[in-house]
């Protein structure tokens, strides 16, 4: 809840800013000779407290994450914001710039590429969980040989699928785009194999 504070005091913090310093910069005569630079700092401090606004808030993603999944998946959904957030704040500059309309979709454009690129991992893994989860090849308890790797299915999550080896000695964790992917045995209680 901490971090959620954080991101509201700085997006105010950085609203009073740019306000006052338009205000100063109209009305006080010493500031008035430097109006034409008045962009360059309301840009140096939307991406000063910008990035602070968009770490508070993916630092907030990751602990409530962390809280209902695994520490990767909540480390990946935090990096996901952190880019999208950088994304937010070129977009941003470019409307603080009055950057021409083709150059902010093409900064947008980029943005977009490098978002895709950069959560395609993710993504994969994730997609492929929730076609696990409908699908239902295995469920907790099985016993199962998947990607050479054979033991009792311990927890399915968003990003991997957890087995428990058959001497419980260690955790097997295989991605669930291996897991959708690769030919599945279980063990029934019939013995019948699937």
């Amino acid at each position: 809840m901490g971090s959620i504070l954080k991101a509201v005091f700085y997006f105010v913090f950085l609203g009073v800013l740019l306000v006052l310093l338009a205000y100063l910069f109209e009305t006080v005569d010493f500031l008035t000779q430097f109006y034409q630079y008045l962009v360059y700092i309301q840009s140096a401090l939307v991406i000063v407290l910008g990035y602070q606004i968009t770490t508070s808030i993916a630092d907030a993603v990751f602990k409530l994450t962390v809280e209902v999944s695994d520490r990767g998946t909540a480390g990946s959904l935090r990096t996901l914001i952190r880019i999208g957030g950088v994304a937010i704040l070129l977009s941003v500059l470019t409307s603080i710039f009055k950057v021409n309309a083709t150059a902010a979709l093409t900064i947008g454009s980029f943005s977009g590429l490098v978002i895709g690129f950069a959560t395609q991992n993710v993504l994969t893994q994730a997609v492929a969980g929730l076609f696990l989860a409908l699908s239902r090849p295995f469920e907790l308890g099985d016993e199962i040989t998947v990607a050479g790797q054979t033991g009792v299915v311990k927890d399915i999550k968003i990003v991997q699928t957890v087995l428990q080896n058959i001497d419980g000695s260690k955790e097997i964790l295989i991605p669930n785009n291996t897991v959708f992917g690769a030919i599945i045995t279980r063990e029934d209680n019939d013995s019948e194999m699937i």
